[in-house]
């Protein structure tokens, strides 16, 4: 059953094309080669290939190596003989968007020990330093992305991005300015830092009074108040701690303390938008990292772009995804106690 959400991602794709063409003064036909890096799912649906050994234990991909196709046998509105550049897939949940990210990066070059993290529903993340590369992927869960939450939205018009405290309740930023339509990922995260340093929510997650309101009605876009609640917390909760689950766990693999990690690399939407104190204060980075973070942007659409652009960056792709060493975290008998003792906030 994978023809019909292949033909809608391909006819995705076809649209973004149409658009960016325009956008450059040309026509869809004048686009003689792509470059596609997706997560191992996206990658598989693409190709019109089944995702049914993503869902079925050793989880490996069907396809991992780089490929090299005609956009035409695909269903791509491109020149009749545009070809079509698949970045390599690392793992069953480490997708070619992550090997994008080693590309643009260059992390496998670096000296010192570097991790870099895309948090999103899974959250892949990559230690490494002088081409020892280990990587791994966490079930976050949707949180970061405002779904699962009361108030919750995606990082779009109306969405509150940040969050401070000021004169006993909360003080919020909206984007596109104007009223408010609920929370998204990186406002959460500074909403549940100020509860933290204020004292109304303890370690444990516990919430004094069980809620905060976040606005009003009057202040509200939809004319209904918006709160904050204890499932949220929850919800978020679930979500660090995968995350720091992962880092800890990637870390002791290496044989390496937290916080010998020199610097911490935050790639795409969420990681260029969230606050790194706040990632933080709630020990979804370690604390002993902090003043090491900094986001990096779009990373895998930037591989993309290099390995198009160069076919020596396209062969660096297929090398460095190949020499990717794969944790999974299941298999490990310490992950469940790791990931217990990461729901804890970090004392204040």
């Amino acid at each position: 059953g994978i023809k019909e959400p292949s033909e809608c991602i391909r006819d995705a794709v076809n649209r973004l094309l149409a658009q960016m063409a325009a956008q450059a003064g040309l026509s869809a036909g004048d686009i003689y080669a792509l470059c596609i890096a997706g997560n191992t799912c996206m990658h598989h649906l693409f190709l019109e290939i089944s995702p049914d050994t993503l869902v079925h234990a050793p989880y490996n991909p069907a396809l991992s190596d780089p490929v090299i196709l005609r956009a035409a046998d695909y269903g791509i509105c491109a020149a009749p003989d545009a070809l079509l550049y698949m970045l390599p897939n690392i793992a069953g949940f480490v997708g070619a968007d992550t090997a994008g990210c080693l590309v643009s990066s260059g992390l496998a070059e670096q000296q010192d020990w570097t991790l870099l993290i895309d948090i999103g529903t899974n959250g892949e993340m990559v230690l490494g330093r002088n081409h020892d590369l280990i990587a791994c992927s966490t079930a976050a869960g949707p949180a970061f992305e405002g779904a699962g939450i009361d108030c919750g939205m995606r990082g779009a018009q109306g969405a509150i991005s940040a969050v401070s405290w000021e004169d006993g309740k909360p003080v919020y930023t909206v984007i596109g300015g104007g009223k408010t339509k609920g929370i998204c990922g990186s406002g959460l995260l500074d909403l549940a830092a100020v509860l933290l340093e204020q004292g109304l929510m303890d370690e444990s997650g516990e919430l004094s009074g069980g809620s905060v309101l976040l606005a009003g009605e009057d202040e509200s876009d939809t004319g209904k108040a918006l709160y904050f609640s204890q499932k949220d917390i929850r919800q978020l909760q679930l979500a660090k701690a995968a995350i720091a689950a992962g880092v800890k766990l990637l870390a002791k693999k290496k044989g390496i303390a937290p916080e010998k990690i020199s610097q911490v690399w935050l790639a795409g939407a969420f990681g260029s938008f969230l606050s790194p104190d706040s990632a933080c204060a709630i020990g979804l980075i370690p604390q002993e990292l902090k003043g090491r973070i900094r986001a990096i942007g779009n990373a895998a659409g930037e591989g993309a772009k290099a390995a198009l652009l160069d076919f020596k960056m396209w062969k660096y792709a297929a090398s460095v995804a190949a020499g990717t060493q794969f944790l999974e975290l299941a298999t490990m008998p310490e992950f469940q106690d790791t990931y217990v003792d990461e729901l804890e906030f970090p004392e204040q």
